[in-house]
């Protein structure tokens, strides 16, 4: 009788031997050497890592590098453009002003045409007179003068400042006032200088040098010469002063 033995053997499940797969020839990738002891498994990986997972992660690495390169020159574009603006409003800033607009100065009126001493009724009787100012035509200076109505009937006007000097003039018609003042005994009205007491006569004429003689002889003072005759016209009813010697 032949004895059985107590287990029997566990068969070992054979394991199935890997096929080699032969990675496909690529021109491009150099073959890998046969290394002794480096298995088809390890070649096998190697060669699946240059698949279509791999060419991904670089198409995305690609896609992040432009992305940060990017951001990159979008944050030294911000960053220097608050600089400049930081430069530009530290520094002070000149501005020019420009001067104010002078005012235009005040011109006077420009006086054009003769002036108008007075009128018919003013002047109707003898040694009336009345005050007026003369305007000179050219210099357009005023002139403070003096028409009188002449016994005869004739008009004689006249400046009243003195022929040389700022002296003024005065018409007078009181007798006693020339007599006391000025000495002088008259018959009618003068015309006297308060400032030298030369006493001027209306009715009489004197020369002014060679043929030229004017209103207004010098009776009386140490004048050089008759006041400053101004020349008067009657137009309608008015008395008008158009020039001066």
């Amino acid at each position: 009788m032949i004895a059985m033995p107590a287990n029997p053997p566990t068969k070992v499940p054979e394991t199935p031997v890997e096929k080699s797969v032969e990675p496909k020839f690529d021109p491009m990738r150099p073959e890998m050497p046969q290394i002794p002891g480096v298995n088809s498994t390890y070649r096998r990986v190697e060669n699946n890592a240059s698949g279509p997972d791999s060419q991904k992660l670089l198409q995305i690495g690609g896609i992040l590098g432009v992305v940060f390169l990017c951001g990159v020159a979008i944050f030294w574009w911000a960053r220097s453009r608050p600089r400049a603006a930081t430069h530009s409003t530290d520094a002070p800033v000149e501005q020019e002003t420009a001067p104010a607009p002078a005012l235009p100065s005040p011109i006077a009126p420009v006086h054009e045409g003769p002036t108008v001493a007075a009128t018919i009724e003013e002047l109707s009787k003898p040694w009336a007179a009345r005050k007026f100012t003369f305007i000179k035509p050219v210099t357009q200076e005023s002139i403070p003068a003096m028409v009188v109505r002449l016994p005869s009937g004739g008009l004689w006007a006249f400046s009243l400042q003195g022929p040389y000097g700022s002296c003024q003039l005065e018409f007078v018609t009181d007798l006693a006032v020339i007599a006391a003042k000025y000495k002088y005994n008259a018959s009618h009205p003068m015309v006297v200088s308060p400032c030298d007491g030369t006493v001027y006569d209306p009715l009489k004429v004197g020369p002014l040098g060679g043929d030229t003689w004017a209103r207004g002889e010098i009776v009386q003072g140490s004048s050089l010469r008759p006041p400053i005759s101004i020349d008067v016209k009657v137009r309608g009813r008015s008395i008008v002063a158009d020039s001066i010697e």
